[in-house]
């Protein structure tokens, strides 16, 4: 069966559940290898209300993926204009505020030990929140994207390529100081591709700074299906920390840290997650409620809902932020970053 085209509004997909499949039920499946391990065998893992896919998990390493994989004409509607906000602007005030400023602190960390001027290519740019900071930090920017509606509103002083592909935008071999896979692995249809390329154009001694949800992590097992960065069926591909190692020594990449904090990501993984796990509250509805909107348009949800939803946000705030500190000290956190160089 055909996935269903959305609505046209960048959370639509979220009025879709996602349910955990009965894995003894469903059996093993034999699937198309794994872009990891190359094992052909994967379990039944989530699935997806109203859509003719499921999420599967390898058998061999743990990595989970779409089945069967969307093709390029439904990716792109998962992803329509609104869904990048309006002119380089996504959230309400308070929040893009925090998610810039945030912004502000990753582009100090990914410009560390990079030469002054050094150019660095931000994968998957989207709006170019990282893009400014990255010039103000002295940094040469360059972002790459797929979508025109994406980039709308990004920093002038960097240097963006839309294409299909990256491998479609014809940076030269050892032409970058640094290289940004900033939560963007999970979406691409090849991230194996995607990673050769980057190892074809970073040079010697570059750095690859790499983001995915730990789909291993405690996080991601407490919550189940109701897990917020499952974010399906907008994420292709799930790793296990283990898996996203495994993907970079295979793709000419060598491990050298890990990062296991996310002050944007992690502790809204916990409350989102726990506001999913209640079938009385919409799926990622907090989420949505966060989401900037057009002068006129009407705010999401009953009034009501938007005061449960607030009200959690408030009370759930605080052992959000615990459970994060304990997992960024367990070394496992809901999502993290790794940086590699090339072998």
């Amino acid at each position: 069966m055909p996935i269903r085209a959305p609505a046209p509004r960048p959370y639509a997909l979220y009025e879709h559940a996602v349910s955990a499949v009965e894995s003894r039920a469903a059996g093993i499946l034999q699937v198309p290898p794994c872009i990891v391990c190359d094992a052909t065998s994967a379990r039944p893992r989530f699935s997806i209300e109203g859509l003719g896919a499921c999420v599967v998990v390898c058998t061999e390493c743990g990595t989970g993926r779409m089945h069967p994989l969307p093709s390029e004409a439904e990716l792109r509607e998962f992803y329509p204009p609104e869904y990048y906000g309006n002119l380089g602007t996504k959230f309400s005030a308070p929040i893009e505020f925090l998610v810039r400023w945030v912004g502000d602190r990753h582009a100090a960390f990914l410009a560390n030990r990079l030469p002054f001027g050094g150019r660095v290519l931000d994968v998957g740019c989207g709006r170019g929140v990282l893009l400014g900071s990255l010039v103000d930090c002295g940094i040469e920017a360059y972002g790459f994207e797929v979508s025109e509606a994406a980039v709308r509103g990004a920093d002038s002083r960097a240097k963006i390529c839309v294409a299909a592909r990256l491998e479609d935008a014809g940076y030269p071999d050892a032409y970058f100081d640094g290289v940004i896979l900033w939560h963007v692995l999970e979406h691409i249809r090849d991230p194996r591709s995607t990673l050769e390329t980057i190892r074809r154009i970073l040079r010697p001694g570059g750095r690859l700074v790499v983001a995915v949800p730990d789909f291993g992590s405690p996080q991601a097992r407490w919550a189940g299906p109701a897990w917020f960065h499952l974010d399906l069926p907008r994420h292709l591909y799930h790793f296990p920390l283990t898996a996203l190692r495994r993907l970079l020594e295979r793709t000419g990449f060598e491990v050298s840290s890990e990062h296991h904090f996310s002050l944007r990501q992690n502790p809204f993984g916990w409350l989102q997650s726990w506001q999913n796990r209640r079938a009385d509250l919409p799926r990622n509805g907090l989420y949505t409620l966060l989401y900037r909107r057009s002068p006129g348009e009407a705010p999401p949800f009953d009034a009501r809902t938007r005061r449960r939803l607030m009200l959690g946000c408030v009370l759930g705030a605080g052992p959000a932020f615990a459970a994060t500190l304990v997992e960024t000290l367990a070394c496992k956190g809901g999502t993290v970053h790794v940086v590699a160089t090339p072998r």
